[in-house]
């Protein structure tokens, strides 16, 4: 009884580990990931560098979200009309999405890109087209601001 017994629970837990993960969206994210081939994410516009960035809000040609926590944007926060605060935990709620343009660039921002990279891909899972990620992030940003690329205010 006890061999039974310990075979129906081995069978059990194994049956429940080859059902651990949801095989429908394993195949939707096989279809989203099986087109990055080393050189179609080396090629990929996805990256912005930080200098161009520092063009295109000269330009003011695009918005910056700025997805880090609100603690970090209190320290060190992006200013100005063509900006937006919206962490990554609530971007993608429908009153923060119908913030977004779609018809500029938007180039997504987080300290070093990472959180960036992560928004940027679900972004574009959605429909958003124009989405860029500042390569390096707010660090590599601040290195780029100097009176060179600096943009000009108005008065």
């Amino acid at each position: 009884m006890k061999k039974i017994i310990l075979s129906t629970l081995t069978l059990a837990v194994l049956s429940t580990n080859a059902m651990a993960y949801d095989a429908t969206k394993a195949e939707e994210l096989k279809n989203f990931y099986s087109h990055m081939t080393q050189k179609a994410c080396a090629d990929s516009k996805l990256f912005v560098k930080a200098n161009d960035t520092m063009k295109m809000i000269r330009d003011k040609n695009v918005t910056l979200l700025d997805v880090r926590t609100i603690g970090e944007a209190g320290v060190i926060a992006l200013s100005g009309k063509n900006s937006l605060h919206i962490p990554i935990k609530d971007l993608f709620k429908k009153e923060n999405l119908d913030k977004l343009p779609t018809k500029k660039p938007i180039v997504v921002i987080c300290h070093s890109g990472t959180r960036a990279t992560l928004a940027a891909i679900g972004l574009k899972r959605i429909g958003f087209k124009k989405i860029h990620v500042l390569k390096g992030g707010l660090v590599a940003l601040a290195k780029a601001n100097n009176p060179k690329n600096a943009p000009l205010l108005d008065k």
